[in-house]
């Protein structure tokens, strides 16, 4: 059975990502698929879709004060692409589960957790573009794919690729094998 996770925020991006049923429901890291009419296609839990956001809003803000030293609810609009009244609403949010200190008409700032989360998914992102990119995929494609698949790797994963790319640093005669294996008519 195939299953279709619709991710806010880069759907625009990314238009599906396709999973095994034999991912673990409810895990943190595969979010709980619920079956449409028919059976066939899924989209992910609310959680899943909050997560995913919540992830992207903390890198954005993480970003863009290591940028312009500053962050302003516009900046962040610009940035992802979304209205200004859902970035009001996302950084209370994010302000409430304690990831972010906000002080109306004066920026913003990640707290010690929000930072982590951030680098957290910072880290994800430059190790898998790093690896899709070392696999010759054109860089816009790359990021596309990256958005979609940093909010769902297991950390175990995420280690293996990390490994695989150190590996492929290290003895680039391999990747130059690979290469021209992938790059065959």
């Amino acid at each position: 059975m195939i299953y279709k996770l619709d991710m806010p925020n880069i759907s625009r991006r990314l238009s599906h990502l396709v999973a095994r049923r034999t991912w673990p429901a409810g895990n943190a890291f595969y979010p709980k698929a619920i079956p449409l009419k028919g059976g066939v296609l899924a989209t992910i839990a609310q959680s899943g879709r909050d997560l995913s956001r919540l992830e992207d809003y903390l890198e954005a803000i993480y970003n863009l004060h290591e940028e312009k030293g500053y962050v302003s609810a516009s900046d962040i609009s610009d940035r992802l692409g979304v209205k200004p009244p859902t970035v009001s609403s996302m950084v209370a949010n994010l302000a409430k589960k304690g990831y972010l200190e906000h002080e109306r008409y004066r920026g913003m700032r990640l707290t010690p957790s929000g930072e982590k989360v951030a680098r957290s998914v910072i880290k994800r992102h430059q190790v898998i573009s790093d690896l899709i990119t070392m696999l010759g995929v054109d860089p816009q494609t790359a990021y596309v794919d990256t958005e979609g698949i940093e909010h769902h790797v297991h950390p175990s994963t995420l280690r293996r690729m990390e490994k695989l790319a150190e590996y492929f640093h290290e003895n680039p005669h391999v990747l130059e094998k690979i290469m021209d294996y992938l790059n065959r008519d």
